[in-house]
């Protein structure tokens, strides 16, 4: 918890928030009005969806998944990585269910299923909850009852990206399996792309809930919006994570399940 907390406070818009709130306490002085004006500044640009819509253009490189792509690459199955558990759902048996972002994955994931027959691997074991809870489990039974997508395999143990990669690849190698379909969000697409090489697969990415978007831009893209923020944050999570798994870091089991 406490490694999700230092995140939510070192990367923006929160820690442009803290930097605009200390120059206003010492606004007396030339140095904390900059630094007031700045934070407040950056706050806004990073609320106008039309500033972070280029962001992503920027960030998410990997384009589509295409017929052509697929042809060629010849893939053995599909993984759909895990994206996080909702918890505090007293609508559903056990209070706990997959996050939103988690069942956007599983959607394009049990739609390529189905397109390209392939068999499924679901990744996720859930960093956050009980322990006889992970998001594997969750993310089979919807695959199941309300995607009607049998699920394969299940890898119920990682607790960050590059475990998701590594364990996969341990499950997956026993059925001689080295060409796969990768599904997340196009987002952390760059880095999940990343440590499943690492790990020795030869990835096919499929990226899918692109933030960045071409084109012209609407009138609402001008306006402030929360959801701009939320997806600023996300971004700057990525290149943060793929800053530390450039390094090196965060690749082995042993590392806190930081990203």
């Amino acid at each position: 918890m406490l490694v999700y907390a230092l995140q939510a406070l070192l990367l923006p818009p929160v820690s442009l928030l803290v930097l605009a709130l200390v120059g206003l306490v010492y606004g007396n002085r030339k140095w904390g009005r900059n630094m007031a004006l700045t934070g407040l500044i950056l706050l806004w640009l990073l609320s106008l969806p039309v500033v972070v819509n280029r962001l992503g253009l920027w960030w998410e490189r990997v384009p589509p998944v295409t017929a052509e792509a697929v042809a060629a690459s010849k893939p053995q199955a599909l993984v759909v990585i895990g994206g996080g558990l909702q918890f505090d759902t007293p609508e559903y048996p056990g209070q706990i269910t997959l996050h939103p972002r988690n069942l956007l994955r599983l959607r394009y994931a049990a739609k390529l299923a189905w397109d390209l027959g392939l068999p499924v691997l679901v990744s996720g074991g859930g960093a956050l909850a009980p322990d006889d809870v992970a998001e594997a489990d969750l993310m089979a039974a919807i695959l199941d009852h309300e995607f009607k997508t049998p699920v394969a395999w299940q890898e119920r143990d990682s607790r960050n990206t590059a475990e998701n990669a590594g364990f996969s690849r341990e499950l997956l190698r026993q059925y001689g399996i080295d060409n796969i379909v990768l599904v997340t969000q196009a987002y952390h697409m760059p880095r999940a792309l990343m440590a499943f090489r690492n790990a020795g697969f030869n990835v096919l990415p499929a990226p899918t809930v692109f933030i960045g978007r071409s084109g012209d831009s609407r009138f609402l893209d001008w306006l402030p919006s929360p959801s701009a923020w939320a997806n600023v944050f996300l971004l700057a999570h990525e290149a943060v994570g793929m800053v530390w798994y450039g390094m090196g870091l965060g690749m082995g089991r042993d590392v806190a399940p930081f990203i």
